[in-house]
């Protein structure tokens, strides 16, 4: 698990995006804390960890490329998004409590 994971509310983040959190170099922002349910935090928490073991800038890099990749392919930002292997491997897992206890590096590229 991501140790020492912050939940940071803040307003720089506005509601109308229409997601509760978002994770930028192991910092999980939210525009409010209330949003953030348990399954919610986990999905975070799975992005700290592929964003410290991919060492931040590559994790960002192919982040970034594979959405544009599955834009130009499925031409549907929100499938493009669902697409992402590292978005993939977080829904998958968002409900398993003790997912981040046995996960194995690079498990978003991974066929288990």
């Amino acid at each position: 698990m991501a140790i020492g994971t912050k939940v940071i509310q803040t307003r720089l983040i506005p509601r109308s995006w229409n997601f509760a959190a978002i994770t930028l170099f192991g910092l999980v922002f939210t525009a409010d804390r209330s949003y953030v349910s348990d399954h919610v935090l986990r999905h975070e928490l799975i992005h700290c960890q592929q964003q410290l073991e991919w060492l931040y800038l590559p994790f960002y890099l192919l982040y970034v490329g594979e959405w544009l990749w599955h834009l130009v392919r499925l031409r549907d930002r929100d499938k493009a998004y669902r697409a992402i292997s590292f978005e993939r491997e977080a829904y998958r897992h968002q409900y398993e409590t003790a997912y981040l206890k046995h996960r194995r590096h690079y498990a978003n590229y991974r066929r288990d």
